[in-house]
């Protein structure tokens, strides 16, 4: 009992940051399901590539902005705070216009990309639209949640998923949803819930006079990470790029429904992600490497336990769950579903090894690993997706994460040693 209340101590955020993931990651599992009925499986495989462009932006931002946000944010004293706080502000604002004019050149310039005879062309307004309000919502959630400001950010993602469910359900029942007004959708609730975030910021001023020093501290501390989060994208999405190439829209339809199921336990992943930087930096900063080794091993024994419990009821309900939630024609993908609930598996051994590196600033072996991981995607996509379909898309996956984690665990011999000799 002592245990565990100091973990609620130090994790007081956790039932709000859960309470919200369930929100997002419920959010996106309804919209998933709900593309994946009324648009088809290769439609949906369509809407899957186009997503990929998104979730390309949002990795970037999570490395040059969310995680300075989280980690840097925390150690300041509170009257420096405020010009961090609209430093960063300022970057967000010029990186999602970035990444809408890049995604504006990409869809133009992919006319000849025919994903079973739909262009990604067809979405040049659309999608680079998207990718703003996107990266502009999450920008507001995470700053919320590094201010400790959770029911904030709560009410701003019931603001963004609630109008976008209640919006694709609308569309739907009409009988006039397709991948572009599903889009149309998103876009627009994201702007609703972005405009709420930007009412409710604190702290915004008009002095830009440390903008230029806090740009360097931010791109110092992120340079190895924005490297990491390409090769990472790479590493993750070279399988699924490869399959739709290979194999068409439907496979990759089939993988992304496999990913929206087992994406139930983002509840727990990104509920972390949300509060376990922020403490493991306040943590490390004011006791040290024993006690953030104490507080990660504490807190990742709990989240283990639910995600080994979710895991298991997945993998022994998979065929009855792909029926239940798409319909009688997609029992066949479910030793895909089995495959994925295997995938997370290692998906959760690496997160621990992620928050602390993370915390001690080791950004570079982050970076190492993820080139390491992302050379042998692009050296084994094309021969294992051909030779073995979507099961070599799983098999690819599960041997990237264990490449990544590997690395991580030969970087850290250090500090396992040093906590090796201070407990014996």
């Amino acid at each position: 009992m002592k245990r565990l209340l100091n973990i609620y101590q130090n994790n007081r955020q956790a039932p709000v940051a859960l309470l919200d993931q369930a929100l997002v990651s419920g959010a996106n599992f309804v919209t998933g399901v709900l593309l994946a009925r009324f648009l088809g499986l290769k439609e949906y495989g369509v809407f899957a590539m186009a997503w990929l462009v998104v979730l390309f932006f949002g990795s970037i931002q999570q490395s040059f902005i969310i995680a300075p946000l989280q980690t840097l944010l925390p150690k300041r004293e509170q009257e420096e705070r405020a010009s961090l706080r609209t430093s960063l502000f300022l970057i967000q604002l010029c990186m999602g216009l970035l990444a809408m004019l890049l995604t504006w050149g990409f869809c133009h310039l992919s006319t000849t990309l025919f994903l079973d005879q739909t262009p990604l062309g067809a979405l040049t307004l659309v999608l680079p639209i998207t990718v703003f309000t996107f990266l502009m919502n999450e920008y507001f959630r995470k700053l919320f949640f590094s201010e400790g400001r959770q029911t904030t950010a709560l009410i701003l993602d019931l603001i963004s998923y609630g109008t976008q469910i209640l919006g694709l359900l609308l569309v739907a029942s009409a009988g006039e949803l397709d991948l572009r007004r599903a889009l149309i959708i998103i876009a627009s609730s994201n702007s609703i819930s972005t405009a709420y975030g930007l009412m409710r910021s604190h702290g915004l001023s008009a002095d830009f006079r440390h903008f230029t020093r806090h740009l360097k501290e931010i791109s110092s501390y992120s340079g190895w990470l924005i490297g990491t989060s390409l090769l990472q994208w790479c590493s993750g999405n070279f399988f699924i790029i490869t399959a739709g190439g290979l194999l068409g829209p439907a496979p990759v339809g089939a993988i992304r429904m496999a990913q929206n199921v087992v994406g139930v336990l983002n509840i727990l992943f990104l509920a972390m992600e949300n509060f376990i930087p922020s403490n493991a930096a306040r943590i490390y900063q004011q006791y040290g490497l024993r006690y953030l080794y104490t507080y990660l091993r504490q807190v990742m024994f709990l989240a283990g336990a639910a995600t080994l419990a979710a895991l298991s009821l997945i993998m022994v309900f998979a065929r009855e769950i792909i029926g239940m939630l798409y319909g009688a024609g997609f029992e066949q993908y479910d030793d895909v579903l089995f495959g994925f609930s295997i995938l997370y598996v290692f998906v959760f051994t690496g997160l621990p090894l992620r928050y602390f590196i993370r915390t001690i600033e080791k950004n570079r072996d982050i970076f190492v690993s993820y080139v390491l991981s992302a050379g042998t995607s692009l050296l084994l996509a094309g021969p294992i997706v051909s030779s073995f379909g979507i099961a070599g898309v799983i098999a690819g996956l599960v041997i990237a994460q264990v490449i990544v984690q590997l690395w991580f665990l030969y970087s850290l011999r250090p500090e396992i040693s040093n906590l090796w000799k201070s407990s014996t």
